[in-house]
């Protein structure tokens, strides 16, 4: 009789990995002598030029104590939630928007600062079907956009929006769709070699009010693949004690791009190593 060969799950390898580890840390020279068994797991995230390889451990199921097993609090959902959703959103932006492609602050005039949080969102929905309406006049294609919103009920945060666009109307007439505010602030986005991840990271920072963001349906979503046998254990620590090797093999298993940083997170229970890195394409 065949015996059935167990399978590995996942555990919650972010929360888990939380030492960071430095190129010269000799932590690496003892504390990689591990005691239970895994395997690696390449997660490859791609977005438009930019690509995030994550590389961290799933074990055996008897193997995975009950304080590795994902939180199921409400705090602690929430906060993944809101994690995931900002990681979600950097993608997002990334996959879909380009240099040249505009960022424009919406403003409201004090009379007509909305009350809460659904008339600011009401609010956009009429400005962004006036846009539609005026491309579809021209015969042209629907704007591609995301926008957040910031709203406070203390006003402690003055009610705004943030909307990155990709559209072929001039954007001074859509800023003139806007009916509600003036001073309105606009600039053309520009790559850098993280994409438009660091205007991304500005707009998902942790807020002082509710931030909320919609997005159009016409826009593409990252394309996530996983690989169980990319990276073994073995060269995974190789790489974690000798980090110059990163470069080399995040390179070699990823043509066409170049890598621009990664790090190195250290389960607090066991010491294994997750390696996170971030490449752009060439």
């Amino acid at each position: 009789m065949t015996r059935k060969k167990e399978k590995y799950i996942e555990s919650d390898y972010e929360r888990l990995h939380d030492l960071k580890l430095n190129h010269d840390d000799e932590y690496i020279n003892h504390n990689l002598e591990i005691r239970n068994k895994c395997n690696y797991v390449t997660k490859t995230v791609t977005a438009g030029p930019i690509r995030e390889v994550e590389i961290y451990p799933v074990y055996k199921k008897n193997e995975i104590p009950d304080e590795w097993k994902p939180k199921k609090s409400k705090e602690a959902q929430r906060n993944l939630n809101d994690k995931n959703a900002r990681k979600n959103l950097i993608r997002l932006i990334n996959t879909n928007f380009k240099t040249g492609d505009y960022l424009i602050t919406l403003n409201y005039s004090d009379y007509n600062l909305p009350s809460d949080h659904e008339q600011a969102k009401k609010n956009m929905q009429n400005f962004i079907r006036r846009l539609n309406y005026h491309l579809k006049k021209r015969n042209l294609e629907k704007a591609k956009y995301i926008y957040i919103t910031e709203h406070s009920v203390t006003n402690k945060i003055r009610c705004h929006h943030h909307l990155i666009i990709s559209t072929e109307l001039p954007i001074d007439e859509v800023e003139a769709l806007w009916k509600l505010g003036r001073r309105n602030n606009m600039k053309k986005l520009n790559c850098d070699e993280l994409g438009l991840t660091g205007i991304g990271t500005y707009l998902t920072k942790d807020p002082k009010g509710k931030k909320r963001w919609c997005s159009s349906n016409n826009l593409k979503k990252p394309k996530i693949t996983k690989s169980n046998t990319k990276f073994s254990k073995k060269r995974v620590h190789t790489m974690t004690r000798f980090q110059h090797l990163i470069k080399q093999d995040m390179e070699k298993n990823n043509p066409g791009y170049v890598l621009v940083d990664y790090e190195i997170l250290i389960n607090k229970f066991n010491g294994r190593p997750y390696i996170y890195t971030r490449m752009r394409r060439l």
